[in-house]
């Protein structure tokens, strides 16, 4: 799992020294979230990777939700994310312009102010080129020296370290009087915060992916997920990793009839064939995964559909 899954221990919930994560507004005054939704906020969310195609409609769902969102990228906001067609809510996102890769990034975030209540990473790179512009959604281009390893891999076990640290686990502590109370031992219950990745469904196969581009995707996607099944089993996270094959709008339909042949292949149950998902259905899956109190390990298609219908 490399050097960062065998640390014995977990870094504190602050940085060494501290990185500054840059705010970018899209609106001044206070942020609201969705209509309907203005009662107490369950609570801050962090996304990482928020400006991608998957991960702005995760905090989209994570708003209308009800949570309050932060958002780090190295863009900072998606392409569209200030013009005057976007969506109001995603306007209402605290974004920030900051480096995954760099463990103090989640740190110091997680670390200030209100505290938080879950981590969702949803960065990702499908190509290690410049013609990732053309396959992400969201026309996203690395950096010349971006890696799958680093991009996925060390990105992730950087969030999830720095959730284990940071991310509060008394939520739901009674005292003996009714009230909330952390000094109560003999009612206090703790439980571990959740996290929620965004893998892929290719990731559960048992051979070597055809292409070495997309081995090298895999390798990292499953060296994620191999970690937080660690983590789960020391109770360290409540982590949630969903696996979705194609993942699609009906606003782009240049990508509908490789969506169509991979439904049609599930139909007839072609070997190593997912049905593809919706990005609102993959985004309700993932924000219900935070919520819930209960759900983690594998989420292939079937369990997000049920998780987004819940």
């Amino acid at each position: 799992d490399g050097m960062l899954a065998s640390r014995a221990s977990v870094a504190p919930c602050r940085a060494p020294l501290r990185v500054r994560t840059t705010r970018v507004p899209l609106r001044s005054g206070v942020l609201v979230r969705a209509a309907g939704n203005s009662g107490p906020s369950l609570g801050r969310v962090l996304v990482l990777g928020g400006t991608g195609f998957v991960g702005s409609k995760i905090c989209q769902e994570a708003l209308d939700a009800g949570y309050d969102v932060v958002s780090v990228s190295r863009r900072g906001t998606p392409p569209d994310a200030g013009s005057s067609g976007a969506s109001d809510i995603l306007k209402n996102v605290d974004w920030r312009v900051g480096d995954a890769t760099n463990p103090a990034t989640a740190l110091d975030i997680l670390g200030e102010g209100e505290p938080f209540v879950g981590v969702i990473h949803a960065v990702g790179m499908l190509l290690a080129s410049d013609w990732n512009q053309f396959a992400s959604g969201s026309g996203s281009v690395p950096d010349k020296n971006a890696t799958y390893d680093l991009i996925t891999r060390v990105t992730a076990f950087n969030a999830a370290d720095a959730t284990i640290a940071c991310v509060g686990r008394s939520q739901g502590i009674k005292g003996s009087d009714g009230t909330n109370s952390i000094d109560d031992a003999e009612t206090k219950t703790v439980s571990p915060p959740p996290f929620v990745f965004v893998s892929a469904a290719e990731a559960k196969w048992d051979f070597k992916a055809p292409v070495p581009w997309l081995e090298e995707y895999l390798v990292a996607k499953r060296a994620v997920e191999k970690r937080l099944t660690q983590l789960n089993s020391e109770n360290k996270l409540r982590a949630s990793w969903l696996r979705p094959s194609l993942v699609y709008t009906f606003d782009k339909p240049a990508a509908l009839p490789a969506v169509a042949a991979f439904t049609i292949g599930n139909l007839i149950g072609l070997p190593f064939v997912d049905k593809p998902v919706t990005v609102d259905t993959l985004a309700k899956a993932a924000v219900r995964a935070i919520g819930d109190g209960a759900t983690s390990g594998v989420l292939d298609w079937k369990e997000m559909e049920r998780l987004a219908g819940e």
